[in-house]
């Protein structure tokens, strides 16, 4: 019998819940979405049959405009390439089970793609998700990111692969200005996390 027990990158840090900082008299809130199975997926975005096994595995339609994604119960669907996406599963604490639901869709993908030039990589647990909300959010993260977070520039639905306090992250945009998620290699985790409060006690 196994005793392997399964810990987040930032286990020691989280333990007692969010972290609530404070941005200019603005409040946000960070915290972590740990064990979040993840398939990276490269595939033709002009094979309407590659489009439509993706779409009936995920339950979501495969973004084509770049630096945009696809939200919804069953997942998130985000753009990084013209051939490139990563599906992200909602996090649930019975993903680990054999077979997980990552390991379903896989072969799902599979099957109906087989004979088709595409690459289909679990990459879960090689990253974590820590999540930034609150009305100091943007401001938060613009402190440390080059990108402009003003809603016009960076709305809801939004991603983008860039870095944070030099860390290289991909953010998501759930709501301007208030809700994002980015997704880390466990290995920029703890800086990360805090570089995050530090900047956010500041």
């Amino acid at each position: 019998m196994s005793n392997v027990v399964l810990e987040s990158p930032l286990a020691a840090l989280t333990g007692l819940g969010q972290r609530v900082l404070s941005v200019d008299g603005a409040s946000v809130t960070l915290g972590e979405q740990a064990f979040t199975d993840m398939l990276n997926i490269r595939g033709n975005a002009a094979d309407a049959g590659f489009v439509a096994a993706v779409q009936s595995a995920t339950g979501l339609s495969l973004p084509l405009t770049a630096n945009t994604a696809s939200v919804g119960a069953s997942g998130q669907l985000l753009w990084l390439g013209p051939d490139e996406w990563v599906f992200k599963f909602p996090p649930s604490s019975a993903q680990y089970q054999h077979p997980s639901a990552a390991e379903a869709m896989e072969s799902s993908l599979r099957a109906a793609l087989a004979g088709q030039h595409v690459s289909l990589v679990p990459v879960g647990h090689g990253f974590t998700t820590l999540v930034v909300q609150g009305a100091g959010a943007a401001d938060l993260l613009a402190r440390g990111c080059p990108l402009d977070f003003h809603p016009r520039a960076f709305g809801a639905g939004a991603v983008a692969q860039s870095h944070v306090a030099k860390a290289g992250a991909t953010l998501l945009c759930l709501s301007a200005g208030t809700h994002y998620e980015l997704t880390v290699r466990r290995s920029f985790a703890d800086y990360l996390y805090r570089w995050l409060c530090e900047a956010g006690a500041a």
